[in-house]
């Protein structure tokens, strides 16, 4: 198989598989059978058992199951996208570090403003309380996009937007680590990744991180999948080793049962995943089954993940109180439906904003 470029419509399908892989997992991981038995940001060798242990004694819920275990592994899509398309931008259109970061931060932040905004007034709805000065404290460390280097805060408030603190921290690596890889090619992608991995482990085995702070929420647990996505970008057409796509799905299997292979797993499914994606698409000459859905998804991927967090709570409720597969799945379907219709709206406003920022840029050149 020969690498290739991703088109446009191609990095939709892909967001839109991911996002829908992070919606459900984000719902289905804090139910039974599993209820968040997953290992995401650390290795803990009983939780496999615990999913073939739930796949004998619930076989009917096989979907929640593979969703609640392995739904989170969308977030390594977004990474790569977000390397692979920086690349592309990068080569069409080059800027310096100062430009390149203020475009990155403008769209960032009305994504994370929206986010708050979002929650607040969810809270107020839905919690009937206003925002605790607590909680104020902790929306601080997230404007200012390091949450994820203090204790305690990567994952306060609401779960998923841990992501903002890497993608910033990848955001500010970029310029760098594409500079290597344009200049070293393969060679600067593995010394990247044995950088990485060497801090990874160092943290994972010494235990050096005080409790609450995750490597695996930062960048050096996540930069080898920003860094293949760059590395893609800039080998396009030519041939991926199969040799590589094989010892990825051994090393990604033994990931899952061996904490020494663990911080493995996110790169190895990584290259899985866009290279079956590649395969699959060169065998139906893209037309790929739901290619609509998942290109719906992916338009407005970022502005779902941005608001799914608070309002899942209520779905999540009321599928525990009544413990039924069946049911699991509606209710996943009508929090899905409630997320797409909220994520609209939000959508709309991100747009706008986004239109005012570059308004206002025209303005200041003028």
């Amino acid at each position: 198989m020969n690498i290739r470029q991703l088109t446009k419509d191609d990095t939709g399908i892909l967001k839109g598989i991911a996002i829908l892989g992070i919606l459900m997992h984000n719902f289905l991981h804090w139910i039974e059978p599993l209820d968040c038995q997953e290992n995401e940001f650390g290795f803990i060798r009983s939780n496999i058992d615990s999913f073939f242990t739930a796949f004998h004694d619930k076989p009917t819920e096989f979907f929640n199951i593979i969703m609640s275990y392995f739904g989170h592994f969308g977030v390594q899509i977004f990474i790569f996208i977000s390397g692979f398309g920086l690349a592309m931008s990068m080569a069409n259109k080059a800027r310096g570090y100062g430009r390149f970061l203020l475009d990155r931060l403008k769209k960032l932040y009305p994504l994370v403003i929206i986010a708050f905004v979002f929650y607040f007034f969810s809270t107020i709805i839905m919690s009937y309380r206003f925002v605790s000065a607590e909680e104020m404290k902790s929306f601080g460390y997230k404007f200012l996009l390091i949450h994820t280097l203090v204790p305690g805060e990567g994952e306060s408030i609401c779960g998923p937007w841990w992501f903002f603190g890497l993608i910033t921290q990848l955001y500010l690596l970029f310029p760098l680590v594409y500079w290597l890889i344009r200049k070293f090619g393969a060679k600067a992608f593995a010394v990247i990744c044995l950088v990485s991995y060497a801090i990874v482990y160092t943290m994972l085995y010494a235990q050096i991180l005080p409790k609450n702070l995750f490597i695996m929420q930062n960048f050096p647990g996540h930069l080898p999948e920003f860094a293949l996505g760059i590395l893609f970008a800039c080998n396009n057409g030519k041939k991926a080793n199969i040799i590589f796509f094989f010892a990825a799905i051994v090393i990604f299997c033994l990931g899952n049962f061996f904490k020494v292979f663990f911080p493995l797993t996110f790169l190895c499914l990584t290259y899985i995943m866009i290279c079956g994606y590649m395969r699959i698409t060169e065998w139906t000459k893209g037309k790929i089954f739901g290619k609509s859905f998942f290109a719906f998804f992916g338009s407005i991927s970022m502005v779902l993940f941005a608001t799914h967090g608070e309002f899942r709570w209520q779905f999540v409720a009321i599928a525990k109180n009544h413990a039924n597969a069946g049911f699991t799945i509606l209710m996943l379907l009508l929090f899905l439906i409630a997320a797409v219709i909220i994520a609209l709206g939000a959508n709309a406003v991100y747009k706008w904003m986004l239109s005012l920022v570059e308004r206002r840029k025209a303005e200041i050149k003028e």
